[in-house]
């Protein structure tokens, strides 16, 4: 499951009157700041305007060259949602190299249920409770590879009850897996790379005997791929030479759950999802889920002033059942963006707009959808 991560660009108020407080303060020591603590508004679709504190924090351990990052976050939105996040990841030195990547999140939101399936369906509200926990440590191999076991936890109590013959499961959910995760990475550079490949392949096991509520297996490929198109020449920093960079990024995903009987058994939050801030912008988180899922999605980036650049979007994308296969027009969103760089670690504020393709008289669709958060949507 994807996981949010909104940060503000209120941010940026801060410094400015940081700035007028300390004559010797430049936009440059700012920007070298290892550690961002900020108060900060963010906006998407799902949560409307949301207020909250967040700290992130690069740094190196030892005399290892790849930064580490840490994030902690809270937040409450205008419907009455709020949630608490930390993720990050620590790369460790040594003879025998390694990382690691965590996520933990715990939630406490009204979300709206759309249904399963390809087709636009009627939503329903809900209330949840849900914690997820996430741990990868990868050993990391010759050829810029990773390798390591992955474990997984999913708890959520929600209110939604079926009347209808889709299936939501019990009003409690316990997913509990292990599995395997191999990494390859030659990204320039981790929050906004101009060049390199990254491709991830995550595999969990969910068993009944290891406390999940069924047994499953769920498989996600995560393939991109980012080219400079131009860069300029010259003497400069090679954060201003990113900076100033046109860049072409795709990214192609593809993710299934499958269990030993009817996918139908499968509880809905384990469901491969396209929409959101990540995975094919302009569509609403969980409009579309079902048990096997492919999206392709690009963007552009190019330079406006100094620390400010633009990005042009697009992407594509369907799910499907694996039992009962049902074609549809595959969704579509594109749009624009803008994109605020607030530290030399290439920290991004991202605003965005989009559209889809999906039929407009839809009671529960607008126009456009507006994202306000932070990092790459890949």
């Amino acid at each position: 499951m994807a996981v949010k991560k909104y940060i503000v660009l209120g941010l940026m108020s801060l410094v400015c009157l940081t700035m007028h407080a300390k004559d010797k303060l430049t936009i440059d020591r700012v920007l070298e700041w290892p550690v961002i603590g900020m108060v900060y508004p963010g906006y998407a679709p799902e949560t409307d305007w949301q207020f909250g504190l967040g700290l992130e924090s690069n740094f190196r351990i030892k005399d290892e060259q790849t930064p580490s990052v840490l994030l902690v976050l809270g937040a409450y939105t205008l419907r009455h949602q709020w949630y608490l996040h930390s993720s990050g990841t620590l790369y460790m030195p040594g003879a025998t190299p390694w990382m690691l990547k965590y996520s933990v999140h715990y939630r406490d939101y009204p979300d709206v249920y759309y249904g399963r399936g390809n087709t636009v369906q009627d939503s329903r509200k809900y209330d949840s409770k849900r914690l997820t926990v996430n741990l990868q440590p990868m050993v990391r191999l010759a050829r810029n590879w990773s390798v390591g076991p992955t474990m997984d936890l999913l708890w959520e109590k929600h209110n939604l009850v079926s009347k209808d013959p889709t299936y939501m499961g019990p009003d409690q959910t316990m997913m509990w897996g292990v599995g395997l995760v191999a990494q390859h990475d030659t990204r320039n550079h981790t929050q906004f790379p101009t060049k390199g490949l990254f491709f991830k392949w995550n595999s969990i096991y969910y068993e009944p005997k290891l406390g999940a509520d069924c047994r499953l297996v769920k498989l996600d490929a995560d393939f991109r791929h980012y080219v400079t198109l131009w860069k300029p020449q010259g003497e400069m920093t090679e954060f201003k030479r990113i900076q100033r960079s046109l860049v072409f990024a795709y990214q192609v995903r593809a993710m299934a759950a499958l269990s030993d009987g009817n996918s139908a058994a499968i509880p809905f939050q384990m469901l491969p999802t396209l929409g959101g801030d990540d995975l094919v912008r302009g569509l609403r988180t969980n409009m579309f889920r079902d048990n096997v899922l492919w999206a392709v999605q690009g963007e552009l980036r190019f330079p406006i002033f100094s620390l400010l650049r633009g990005v042009v979007f697009a992407g594509v994308g369907d799910v499907y059942n694996t039992d009962h296969w049902n074609w549809s027009t595959p969704k579509v969103g594109y749009g624009l963006g803008l994109r605020l760089a607030i530290s030399k670690t290439h920290v991004n504020v991202r605003f965005d707009v989009a559209r889809n393709n999906i039929d407009k008289s839809w009671s529960d669709r607008s126009s456009y959808s507006f994202y306000f958060t932070a990092t790459e949507a890949f």
